[in-house]
């Protein structure tokens, strides 16, 4: 048992520090060409409206203007394509194969997020009229998709995708329990601390089970710390420290999904009845705003 679990470990190791990489990498670029737009134009967009007209940057920062209206440009792109790409990718079984679903994902909040964010640095913090609808409406598209990533991400998959039934989650526990169990460097007081969990606790509702989630996350930091902690003080090795800190995190974490597998599935379909709609919506809305800007010419001039 202790070989079979700790070769899949080593197996699973590679592929784990390729997603931190790759997620990092994502965090870093999208940081970096926010701030590079952000304060390029700070100056500008920290004026008051009545200055701005006579003030430097104002054609290039200007909706209308060089910066400004290639913000709107790329930004529209870069949503209009995080949709199109995760849907076909969700939609299309011929690329199954190329990555998982959770890393498409991933790709798609990250051009969902960072278009959304030139395209508020393009009305250069002035929203009114037909604009103040597209952009609260991406506002709300925006917001219920971190939402949703966040409930996706804690309901318990396979590795094709598939969400995982409460008595494939209790089989996998008790792989990492007698792996745990097997090694001998926990007691069993420690184990029983690690396995007794918050089973007892019934969600009272969707929120409820959303603070539930966000107190479970903090807990589990701290429980992992003090599980390696414990090797530490009884002399396991690194590489098996941090195998056995690795299951230990995982029981914990499928112990708490038991608790939430109820509740978050009925709220990713509450969030599949809303986030939809409301991405036509702003799509709607926002190539109205792109036939008007047209229509008077704004739209591919730096002119006033």
């Amino acid at each position: 048992m202790l070989n079979t679990v700790a070769g899949a470990h080593d197996v699973r190791m590679l592929p784990a520090m390729a997603q931190r990489l790759y997620h990092l990498g994502l965090a870093i670029t999208w940081l970096a060409v926010a701030a590079t737009f952000l304060f390029w134009g700070l100056d500008y967009y920290a004026l008051p409206l009545t200055e701005r007209p006579y003030a430097e940057g104002h054609d290039l920062f200007k909706p209308t203007g060089l910066v400004g209206n290639r913000l709107a440009i790329v930004g529209t792109a870069m949503l209009t394509f995080g949709v199109a790409m995760y849907s076909t990718r969700k939609r299309w079984g011929r690329l199954q194969s190329l990555g998982k679903l959770r890393h498409w994902l991933s790709f798609h909040i990250w051009l969902c997020t960072l278009g959304p964010f030139l395209i508020l640095l393009h009305t250069s913090f002035k929203v009114g009229g037909i604009v103040s609808i597209a952009f609260w409406s991406m506002v709300l598209v925006v917001a219920s998709g971190v939402v949703g990533r966040y409930v996706y991400v804690r309901i318990p998959k396979t590795v094709n995708g598939r969400f995982r039934s409460m008595q494939e989650i209790e089989a996998r526990q008790s792989v990492l329990l007698a792996d745990l169990r097997e090694n001998g460097a926990l007691t069993e007081s420690d184990l029983d601390a690690l396995v007794r969990t918050e089973r007892d606790v019934k969600p009272r509702g969707l929120l409820h089970a959303l603070a539930l989630a966000v107190r479970f996350d903090w807990e589990g930091r701290r429980e992992a710390r003090h599980v390696g902690a414990l090797l530490r003080k009884s002399g396991v090795d690194d590489a098996t420290r941090q195998r056995l800190v690795d299951e230990a995190r995982e029981h914990r974490k499928l112990a708490q999904q038991q608790v939430l597998l109820q509740p978050f599935g009925k709220l990713f379909r509450y969030w599949h009845t809303f986030h939809l709609p409301l991405a036509i919506i702003m799509f709607l809305i926002l190539a109205l705003h792109i036939g008007v800007a047209i229509a008077f010419g704004y739209a591919w001039t730096p002119g006033s």
